[in-house]
């Protein structure tokens, strides 16, 4: 099976994400109908020890994190002191340590920042992405894939539920899963020992292989990233990123506490959530017309940085721009896309011109990020 690979990040320090297997409509139809399994490079670890690590990294994350109990998740933004965001992390509880999932090119920056932070608290963060890797499995037949697999768990999968963790012992090696229903489906992501990774990886492969009524593969980005749009996921890094405030990502009341106490930044998010201030934001866009018909077979699709302006005022000035976008297969062919658009122009149901390929199209902004979601995401 042939591979196709992408590089992630820049230029100086990039990684290869392998794009597709060679099949993309299969590698989509796995996610929706079966699984599919994904290696992440791109995705890094940090660990945070110590007894005092819940109540510094809540004094310094947007998400309240000191009441985290073994076996719970939860996200939150790493800001900067003029409140922009520096890392968009998902923190792991364990018994003795926490497992904080961001981009791996942030890690080391990441960690060092807020060990610069520690003075008198009992707790140490350490970049470990050499030491671990991850991996995904997505789609509603991922928990019976990786039942064939492991040897022992630590608490039934069917206890996986949304910010939950669990470890799993595989050829005596234990391994953290987390759920992370990042495509709409069950999502199962794999933190394994990096030495560690190529036996999991290929006894996933023959458990695929084995069970052909589970409809598991190798998956590469491009069908996965085509499903967490559908999902209404926006990311760090190619949606919003270090030049944006929390409130202008779409996703502020998943990461931001507004209850607690200080943390870095919060002067700037406090003001403006409070004043309702927000110039630009994460919007979800829809383009009705150009879904795939008998009498419209050839459609246009916005491609990240396309230009988007008033309906109606194309050539005067943007009113935003398109961050990325894909065909729903799931909307019947229909291009959708995330957009980092002016706030004046936010209200659902506002029509907005479009570049895409060389035409002017016009799209509808929806009230949620969501285009799609599935029945099938609890056990």
């Amino acid at each position: 099976m042939e591979a196709f690979f992408l590089p992630y990040g820049s230029p100086e320090d990039a990684c290869e994400v392998v794009e597709t297997f060679g099949d993309l409509d299969m590698e989509y139809a796995s996610i929706r109908k079966g699984c599919v399994i994904f290696d992440q490079p791109h995705v890094g670890t940090i660990e945070a020890r110590g007894e005092d690590r819940g109540t510094f990294l809540n004094s310094m994350l947007t998400a309240k994190v000191d009441d985290l109990a073994p076996g719970e998740s939860r996200w939150a933004f790493w800001l900067n002191r003029k409140g922009r965001i520096d890392a968009d992390l998902r923190l792991a509880q364990l018994q003795d340590t926490m497992l904080i999932e961001t981009d791996r090119h942030l890690c080391p920056a990441t960690a060092k920042a807020l060990n610069d932070f520690i003075f008198t608290e009992e707790a140490s963060v350490e970049d470990v992405s050499d030491r671990s890797h991850r991996l995904a499995i997505h789609g509603p037949t991922a928990v019976k894939l990786l039942e064939n697999i492991f040897t022992s768990t630590d608490s039934p999968l069917s206890d996986l539920h949304k910010h939950r963790h669990i470890h799993i012992d595989i050829e005596g090696t234990r391994i953290l899963v987390e759920r992370q229903d990042l495509t709409g489906e069950i999502g199962l992501e794999l933190v394994i020992p990096t030495n560690q990774t190529h036996m999991v990886y290929d006894k996933l492969l023959l458990a695929a292989q084995e069970h052909p009524e589970l409809k598991a593969r190798p998956s590469g980005w491009l069908a996965i990233n085509t499903a967490r749009i559908e999902a209404g996921h926006p990311m760090f890094n190619l949606d919003f990123g270090a030049t944006n405030l929390p409130i202008e990502s779409g996703i502020i009341e998943e990461r931001v506490s507004f209850t607690k106490g200080c943390y870095l930044g919060q002067e700037v998010v406090a003001r403006m959530h409070a004043r309702h201030a927000c110039n630009k934001i994460v919007v979800a866009i829809r383009f009705e017309n150009e879904r795939v018909t008998v009498e419209n077979p050839e459609i246009h699709q916005p491609t990240t940085g396309s230009q988007i302006f008033e309906l109606g005022k194309v050539g005067e000035t943007p009113i935003g721009s398109v961050t990325s976008s894909t065909i729903s297969p799931m909307l019947g062919a229909m291009p959708i896309c995330f957009a980092m658009l002016k706030s004046a122009y936010i209200e659902p149901g506002t029509q907005l011109s479009v570049s895409a390929e060389g035409e002017m199209i016009t799209g509808t902004v929806q009230e949620s990020l969501r285009f799609w979601s599935s029945a099938q995401t609890s056990f």
